[in-house]
């Protein structure tokens, strides 16, 4: 046997409810594999060609001093 997905922790939802959740969880999830192709990235935050790619220092505001 399986584990389950999920699990109600509050109220008493009927078997009809819960097969209509999970049919709707289940939708959701392939919709979201379907559309996350393996050549999809996300480069927010990447350093453009038009700013200065070599200047990057993780740690250049490590030491502010807030009030």
């Amino acid at each position: 046997m399986t584990a389950p997905t999920f699990s109600v922790v509050k109220g008493n939802p009927t078997d009809e409810e819960l097969a209509a959740l999970t049919t709707v969880l289940a939708e959701l999830q392939t919709a979201a594999t379907a559309s996350a192709g393996p050549g999809e990235r996300n480069l927010w935050g990447r350093p453009s060609s038009l700013r200065h790619p070599d200047v990057f220092n993780p740690g250049a505001f490590a030491n502010i001093n807030y009030f």
